[in-house]
C-alpha cells in the first residue's frame, strides 16, 4: 500500500518575529543588570576613594601641626654643643609672614565656606624624626615651612602644599608645591585662641581675626596664643551626577592640639 509522503512544517513569520521579541526583551533585561551592576562598582570605587582622600589630607594636615613649633632641644646637650643653643624664640625667628619670634603658625581667611577657603602656614625645626608635608625629611637643623591652600587654575579643587626650607647655613632652598589630594572646593581653619590672666579666657577665631583681635598668634616671649586648630574640608561630591545628589559633600573636621606650645 502506498503512503503518501508526510507534509514538511517551519517556523512561520509570526512565530519568528515573537521569538525575536522575546529575545530582545531577555537580551535589554541581562544588559540592565550588568549596567546597575557596573555603576554600582564604579559608585563603590569612587566613594572609597574619596574616603582615602579624605583621611589622608587631614591626617597629613593634623600630622604637620602636631609639628609645629618642635626643635631639636636635646641637640644643646651633645659635644660640642651648638654655638647658638636651640630655644623656642632662636629656633623660630621673624621672617616672612611671622612677625613674633617664637611664633608657631600663621594663617589667612575668614574661615568662610565660599570662595577658595584660608591657608595655614606651619613651620618646625628638622631633625631625622620629623617629616614635612610631602613626607620629606630635611636636614637636621633647618627652618621648615609647610603651608596649605586650595589651588587655583589648572590646580583648582586640590589640596596643596609648598615646602620652605631655610638650612642652618647657605640660602634658602627652592620652595617645592605639591598636591596633596584633589576635589578639595574649599579649605576653612578657625584657631582656638587663649587670652592670658588669672582666668584665661578661649575661643576659636579666624585667620584674619586673630590678627586683627590684639590676642595675635605669639606673645612678645614666644609664648603662642593658640593651643589648637579646627580644620575643615569640603570635597566634591563624586556622585553629583546622579539625580538627587548635590555638587559638593557636608564638610569633614578634625580638631588638632599643637603640642609643642608653651604656656
Amino acid at each position: 500500500m502506498r503512503q503518501s509522503p508526510s507534509s514538511q512544517r517551519g517556523v512561520n513569520l509570526i512565530s519568528l518575529m515573537i521569538a525575536l521579541a522575546i529575545g530582545a526583551f531577555l537580551l535589554a533585561g541581562l544588559f540592565q543588570v550588568w549596567f546597575q551592576t557596573r555603576q554600582t562598582f564604579s559608585a563603590q570605587g569612587q566613594l572609597a576613594q574619596l574616603q582615602d582622600n579624605e583621611r589622608m589630607a587631614l591626617t597629613i594636615m593634623a600630622n604637620t601641626v602636631q609639628t609645629g613649633g618642635y626643635y631639636p632641644i636635646y641637640l644643646n646637650y651633645q659635644t660640642p654643643a651648638p654655638t647658638t643653643p636651640y630655644s623656642q624664640t632662636v629656633s623660630f625667628p621673624v621672617t616672612g609672614d611671622y612677625t613674633v619670634a617664637g611664633q608657631l603658625l600663621y594663617g589667612t581667611g575668614t574661615a568662610s565656606q565660599t570662595g577658595t577657603g584660608d591657608t595655614l602656614e606651619v613651620r618646625f625645626v628638622a631633625d631625622p624624626n620629623t617629616l614635612d608635608c610631602l613626607g620629606q625629611s630635611e636636614t637636621t637643623g633647618s627652618l621648615v615651612v609647610n603651608k596649605y591652600f586650595i589651588g587655583s587654575g589648572t590646580s583648582a579643587n586640590q589640596l596643596q602644599c609648598t615646602v620652605n626650607v631655610t638650612p642652618l647655613a647657605g640660602a634658602q632652598v627652592a620652595a617645592v608645591t605639591s598636591t596633596i589630594v584633589s576635589g578639595v572646593t574649599n579649605l576653612s581653619v578657625l584657631y582656638n585662641t587663649v587670652t592670658p590672666g588669672s582666668a584665661p579666657t578661649y575661643q576659636y577665631l579666624s585667620a584674619s581675626a586673630v590678627t586683627s583681635s590684639g590676642i595675635g598668634w605669639s606673645s612678645a616671649l614666644g609664648t603662642s596664643n593658640i593651643q589648637s586648630a579646627k580644620i575643615t574640608l569640603i570635597f566634591n561630591n563624586p556622585l553629583s551626577g546622579q539625580p538627587g545628589q548635590p555638587s559638593t559633600l557636608p564638610p569633614i573636621s578634625r580638631v588638632v592640639t599643637l603640642t609643642q606650645t608653651m604656656l
